[in-house]
């Protein structure tokens, strides 16, 4: 046993961390969630695995408590607007785009039962870049495709990069407006939705709220989680002996208005304590290829189409099938599009900053 997993963790500056393959491990938990969905043929067929909370539904809290400490980090390094524009623009949207047009032209040709021509100029296939990429719809119903199957949609998991670009948008308005000048600022931003999700469970007003409004609580709170920790980074440490107490306190909590914030901040403690804990055997994962994003876009599709051209497949050997194929097309989504995208981000916060030539803090 490795005792260094005893010791306290404290928040290392600069990339000394695990955030990257716990990012990846994010990505295929939902991988393996959305197989059993599938398969079975219904979101309920995903297995919970705390209480009501599914691995998927876990993942992209976690995922979202990562981003908003690695954003607003980012916010606060930069200090200036385009840069952070920039980077977090380039980090979202060329992947995407190439993601809707081979999902259009190569994944629905592949599945659809339209002859080609009806296909490609099908109303329905020819409007996906201009309701997907501005995220007004992301499912991508194309016309015909997996008729097999249960499900008959090209992308199940973009609907949560709508509220991943809002928080963008949040963070750059906070910081423009003066609000992130003082930690107490940003932790305030977080109480805000600590406070408020509990008030909306105990009045009753949670489940009558749009579905985007009680996505924007979810994710507003997991977001803020981590935007406060980066804030007071160097005053926290975690410890791996109090994560059970946090987890024993999350299940008392659970039946009460405050179960989804404590949970939250239970998993906010353990994500922090595996990303800077001390682990030298495991060092050599630090040095992967961030491939989290691309296996997160691409994943639906590949359980989709492996389950459309083998329809009697069981859910573990879909996910055997699709896991090497998923993160094959993850792995040249960032060589070929999301490493060059980032490579050009210092010319294009230029632009955005209607200046020619100075440098940025990239």
């Amino acid at each position: 046993m490795d005792l260094n997993i005893l010791k306290a963790v404290k928040i290392r500056d600069g990339h000394d961390n695990f955030f990257t393959p716990l990012r990846f491990l994010f990505a295929y938990m939902v991988l393996i969630g959305h197989a059993f969905v599938v398969v079975g043929g219904n979101s309920t067929d995903e297995p919970h695995i705390f209480y009501e909370l599914t691995s998927s539904f876990m993942a992209v809290n976690l995922f979202f408590i990562a981003s908003g400490f690695l954003v607003t980090g980012s916010m606060l390094y930069r200090k200036n607007l385009a840069s952070f524009a920039s980077a977090r623009i380039l980090r979202i949207f060329p992947a995407l785009i190439v993601h809707v047009l081979l999902m259009m032209f190569v994944f629905g040709l592949m599945t659809t039962t339209m002859p080609f021509i009806d296909y490609m100029t099908h109303p329905e296939t020819l409007k996906q870049p201009f309701i997907v990429l501005p995220f007004i719809e992301t499912e991508m119903f194309l016309p015909g495709i997996l008729p097999n199957n249960s499900e008959h949609n090209a992308s199940a998991t973009l609907w949560t990069l709508r509220y991943e670009v809002l928080a963008y948008i949040g963070t750059f308005l906070v910081f423009a407006l003066g609000l992130m000048k003082r930690r107490w600022m940003i932790f305030a931003q977080f109480l805000i939705f600590a406070v408020a999700v509990p008030i909306a469970y105990y009045f009753g007003i949670y489940e009558k709220l749009p579905a985007t409004l009680q996505m924007c609580l979810r994710f507003g709170l997991c977001y803020g989680l981590g935007a406060a920790i980066y804030a007071y980074r160097d005053k926290l440490r975690f410890h791996i002996l109090i994560i059970p107490v946090l987890v024993v306190l999350t299940s008392l909590s659970h039946n009460t208005v405050v179960f989804e914030v404590i949970g939250i901040v239970t998993a906010g403690y353990m994500l922090f304590w595996a990303a800077y804990c001390i682990l030298p055997k495991l060092i050599f994962l630090k040095k992967f290829d961030d491939i989290s994003y691309g296996l997160y876009i691409y994943h639906w599709a590949t359980l989709q189409g492996v389950h459309h051209f083998l329809p009697g497949i069981d859910v573990w050997a879909l996910i055997t099938l699709a896991s090497p194929m998923a993160i094959g097309f993850a792995m040249l989504s960032w060589k070929y599009v999301e490493k060059p995208a980032l490579a050009y981000k210092t010319k294009f916060a230029q632009k955005l900053s209607f200046r020619k030539s100075s440098p940025l803090n990239v």
